[in-house]
């Protein structure tokens, strides 16, 4: 059975999940944009280095999106909370999927493990099996 908790950050929440084999984050009622992506994108870091989880699935069900021009400081806060070595998984539930995969092309140019998903199923299913 999988533990689950709330974390309240600024301006958004998250539901985290431990399950079997994977960090299971649920991040919602909010409003995306560069401050709230930052503060998620720590958070996110924290509770990985607690779990001690090596594999991370986002879903991420914000309104709104981050300025195409900003996804560069986010890639870097990703970097800089500890995700570099941990294999994500991140699930678009609403509409920035475009920005989503520029995100998703320069953690790639940095070496990082990320998909960029639009359903939880594809997703846990490439985080777990996928290559």
């Amino acid at each position: 059975m999988s533990n689950t908790r709330v974390v309240n950050g600024p301006g958004f929440r998250v539901c985290f999940d431990d399950e079997p084999d994977y960090l299971r984050a649920y991040v919602f009622d909010g409003t995306d944009s560069l401050a709230v992506s930052t503060a998620m994108w720590r958070i996110l870091g924290e509770e990985c280095r607690a779990a001690k989880s090596t594999r991370l699935l986002v879903l991420e069900d914000l309104l709104s999106t981050v300025d195409v021009p900003e996804i560069g400081q986010v890639v870097e806060t990703v970097i800089e909370s500890g995700l570099r070595d941990v294999r994500m998984a991140f699930v678009e539930l609403r509409d920035d999927i475009q920005g989503s995969e520029i995100a998703e092309s320069l953690c790639l140019e940095r070496g990082m493990s990320i998909r960029i998903f639009s359903e939880e199923s594809e997703a846990r299913r490439w985080l777990i099996y996928g290559s």
